[in-house]
């Protein structure tokens, strides 16, 4: 992700809407990926709408504050967080301040959303309430969403896609149903376990016990 996101140097390509990532500038690249790594925003006195803010204004320089003002309360309210807007960052949890780093990448409005571990740090409830709002926003925007995520149950419930990392350096891309089987789980996680549904239709994936 930090590739995708033009921190760090790599070999190849990486093509997003047919344009090369390398040869974006600074801002454009700013305007297309939308990035939240898993390190936590930084306690600071900034309250956590002039955080967002920022962010908004550093991506689109030319954008008029309204339209910037308007973003945030859309964003703020889609997440459910606009309680947080005047609080100072260095007075919120960890859970709290994972919420406005997410703020700061869906108020740009990228078409690629390169997501970290975003739920690492909530409980339960805002778990499903980020992933929901990031599925609201791809599907609304027709964007794309890159979710880096050990909760493999959270992932069956709202990514179309997977892409597993086997031990042998070999990947496993496809649809959650083709992708995740015992034989997989064996392979990537060496675990014992099963693929069933719920009563409400959910797939789970029920870890049985270690292998070996």
């Amino acid at each position: 992700m930090k590739a995708l996101a033009g921190l760090l140097k790599y070999s190849g390509r990486i093509c997003f809407e047919q344009r090369e990532l390398s040869g974006l500038t600074n801002r454009e690249r700013m305007q297309t990926v939308g990035y939240l790594p898993q390190t936590l925003p930084q306690p600071t006195t900034l309250v956590a709408y002039e955080l967002v803010f920022s962010a908004c204004r550093a991506t689109w320089g030319g954008l008029p504050t309204g339209e910037i003002e308007q973003r945030i309360e859309t964003v703020f309210t889609q997440l459910g967080i606009n309680g947080l807007a005047l609080r100072k960052m260095q007075e919120l949890s960890g859970g709290q301040r994972q919420m406005v780093g997410l703020a700061q990448v869906l108020v740009r409005q990228a078409p690629l959303l390169l997501l970290d571990e975003p739920t690492s740090a909530l409980d339960l409830h805002w778990q499903l309430s980020v992933l929901q709002a990031v599925r609201d926003e791809t599907r609304q925007r027709q964007s794309v969403a890159l979710v880096a995520s050990h909760d493999l149950n959270l992932t069956l419930r709202f990514c179309d896609y997977l892409l597993i990392l086997l031990p042998d350096g070999t990947t496993r891309f496809g649809s959650p149903q083709d992708v995740l089987t015992p034989d997989y789980l064996r392979q990537a996680y060496q675990v014992e376990g099963r693929i069933e549904r719920c009563s409400r239709g959910h797939t789970l994936v029920l870890a049985d016990r270690p292998c070996g």
